[in-house]
């Protein structure tokens, strides 16, 4: 399925993120707000994460900068439900090289943006061979990054 739209992309996301029973790995330049923080997206993330203690949600970013001192509702769950939620920002040679997006759902479902910066992508639900490739791709860029201070919840 090709997207075009943001609407599209987000509703694509939220249907994918639905579909997902086990893990959802995320690969973003900054979450878009139009995409990422929007209760139709982040409330089932929430009830991914919440369904059972093995549920595996990754988010990698590219540049954590433009989400710094705002309220992204992705971001505050992530705080919210640090050991279910794991956020990383990309290391240092995915930040130069990272043009794309992607989100993997059960390693069964993807949805990928070839440029993270505009709205289209490609999306299939049942597609094992693909999304094993982004999974892959995925655990390399993960193992590379690390926890960003900045979007750390600060426990006073």
């Amino acid at each position: 399925m090709t997207l075009e739209t943001p609407d599209q992309l987000r509703l694509t996301v939220q249907r994918m993120v639905e579909q997902g029973r086990r893990s959802l790995w995320v690969t973003s330049r900054h979450l878009d707000p139009a995409i990422f923080d929007n209760p139709a997206v982040v409330e089932p993330i929430s009830r991914l994460a919440r369904s059972s203690r093995h549920a595996d949600i990754r988010i990698l970013i590219q540049d954590s900068d433009p989400l710094r001192g705002t309220t992204h509702r992705l971001i505050a769950l992530a705080q919210r439900l640090s050991s279910r939620v794991q956020v990383r920002r990309m290391g240092e040679q995915g930040r130069r090289s990272g043009a794309e997006a992607f989100l993997v759902a059960d390693r069964q479902g993807f949805i990928h943006q070839p440029q993270a910066l505009r709205y289209q992508a490609v999306a299939n639900f049942h597609a094992p061979r693909q999304s094993k490739l982004l999974s892959e791709q995925f655990i390399l860029s993960w193992d590379a990054g690390e926890p960003d201070p900045h979007l750390r919840r600060l426990h006073l």
